[in-house]
């Protein structure tokens, strides 16, 4: 389960994230909607871990996310998966190998960037 407790997040003096609590079940699929400039992508990125609360918790299961540092950090971002709006792919890299960038926590950059990639990898990307 995913639960947030009272996070907040300010810019200056500008809330982006205002006490907000939610808990998601596992295997459970949720939408955030809201207007523009709601807070909706700052939401995604704390829960990512890519930007650190004013205040508040973020637990998986029992895990205080919003504690992690280092290597524990870089396999939540790396688990979490966030699509991006804006997707950044490299224009002269083929859609194999942009995809496969992101997956680059689970094995070395050298294959990757050789197109040296397992059948059940290159399963993954279909």
């Amino acid at each position: 389960m995913l639960r947030v407790d009272r996070l907040v997040k300010f810019y200056g003096t500008t809330p982006a994230v205002d006490d907000v609590s939610l808990q998601i079940p596992d295997g459970q699929m949720v939408g955030v909607i809201g207007r523009s400039g709601a807070g909706k992508s700052t939401l995604l990125h704390l829960i990512n871990c890519l930007i650190e609360p004013t205040r508040g918790t973020i637990y998986w299961r029992d895990v205080n996310i919003t504690a992690l540092k280092g290597k524990r950090l870089r396999a939540w971002r790396a688990r979490c998966a966030m699509v991006f709006q804006q997707f950044n792919l490299v224009e002269r890299l083929d859609v194999l190998t942009n995809v496969l960038i992101g997956r680059l926590h689970y094995h070395w950059t050298l294959p990757t960037l050789v197109k040296c990639v397992s059948a059940p990898e290159r399963a993954l990307t279909l």
